[in-house]
């Protein structure tokens, strides 16, 4: 999957930004969001919030990437392995209940409110029990995004009553107006590739357009009554796509890309892509920029060993048995934390569909011996 998802995504509403930047983003004044500021009662935002669940220390990276629809990631900071969650808000009770992406059986869900200012609290629940959480937008160390939303949708035959129709719902994320130029620019490199973006609402909306007008050309040379027949279901597609941060404490922005698309037959396609950006260098990172040496061996080590404990398998079976390759290696789709490394692997790329995004996460103490940059701190 290409690393710029782009044709997956819209243009829409754009957030002011807010905070002062200096070289990691921010200034001392901005480490937090100002008291008479209202994030979170923007139509879509993006917040770092960081708190506790129980009395472990959480950073978690929400992000309202479309009406009544949160997306993000969170961290126990002891760890530093990313957690996806996802989920919308009760109109009826005004709590917002997120949920983690696991494999297991039991649902894990953070309920509770969120108010404007973007502070949440509430209940989390999972492996039969529960704890209060508390969090606060806190941007020390971070970089402020704008998020950008639309949806759209084209019949596939103009003037057809019972056309099918093509639909398209993205978002992306932008670095904030004041963010420092050097640092805004190599986000913004990063996102949109190397030609200048000056509108990001325009520059997201051609990728819409191109989606839509490719879906109406695929119908050329078609039988118009077939289309519009009972069968003609598979002609319904779709587009969805989003960006989200995954971490986000200088010098290191690990950035994702997801994108999905049903273009007919039996399922849709699409996964996730991401990149880690060294804010203080400059530059978007390697497997060379982070380790040393001959580290490819000791990382499908670490990889197996890792799937083995995500997928609860023992240690001695062949990873062939439940993927499609006989080993796990690593590939350019990584997210870096403070903590450690996740390798993430699209549906089909190593195991089957129904295994859905495969991530694996290896700790850096476990990579000593080949890690050649310092991302603790």
């Amino acid at each position: 999957m290409n690393k710029h998802p782009l044709f997956f995504l819209l243009a829409a509403a754009i957030l002011t930004a807010c905070g002062q930047h200096s070289k990691s983003g921010n200034t001392a004044a901005d480490s937090t969001l100002a008291a008479n500021t209202a994030p979170a009662a923007a139509p879509y935002f993006y917040l770092q919030l960081k708190g506790v669940v129980g009395e472990q220390e959480v950073t978690m990276q929400l992000l309202k990437t479309g009406p009544d629809l949160y997306r993000g990631y969170y961290v126990y900071d002891k760890v530093g392995e990313p957690i996806s969650i996802w989920g919308s808000p009760d109109s009826s009770s005004q709590q917002l209940t997120l949920y983690e992406d696991s494999r297991g059986d039991e649902e894990i869900t953070f309920r509770g409110k969120l108010d404007s200012s973007g502070n949440f609290t509430g209940t989390w629940r999972g492996k039969g029990t529960a704890y209060k959480f508390l969090l606060h937008p806190d941007f020390s160390k971070a970089i402020h995004f704008d998020v950008y939303y639309a949806k759209d949708s084209a019949p596939l035959l103009a003037n057809a009553p019972k056309s099918p129709m093509g639909e398209a719902a993205n978002s992306i994320i932008w670095p904030a107006a004041r963010t420092d130029a050097g640092i805004a620019d190599l986000i913004k490199t990063a996102i949109s590739g190397k030609n200048p973006v000056n509108d990001p609402q325009q520059f997201v909306k051609r990728s819409n357009d191109s989606f839509l007008v490719s879906y109406k050309g695929s119908a050329t040379g078609a039988d118009s009554a077939a289309l519009q027949s009972e069968g003609s279901a598979s002609w319904n597609w779709t587009s969805e796509g989003d960006m989200k941060v995954v971490w986000n404490q200088y010098p290191l922005l690990s950035l994702e890309y997801f994108g999905y698309d049903f273009t007919g037959g039996a399922h849709g396609n699409g996964g996730a892509t991401h990149q880690v950006l060294d804010l203080d260098k400059k530059k978007v990172l390697t497997l060379d920029d982070i380790f040393k040496g001959d580290y490819k061996p000791v990382l499908t080590r670490e990889l197996e060993l890792s799937f083995h404990k995500a997928y609860q398998t023992p240690e001695g079976q062949p990873v062939k048995e439940m993927l499609l390759v006989d080993s796990i290696e690593p590939n350019d789709n990584f997210v870096l934390t403070n903590k450690g490394i996740v390798f993430s692997y699209t549906p089909y790329e190593i195991g089957p569909y129904a295994m859905g995004q495969v991530n694996l996460f290896i700790p850096y103490e476990r990579l000593q011996e080949v890690l050649k940059a310092d991302y603790t701190k």
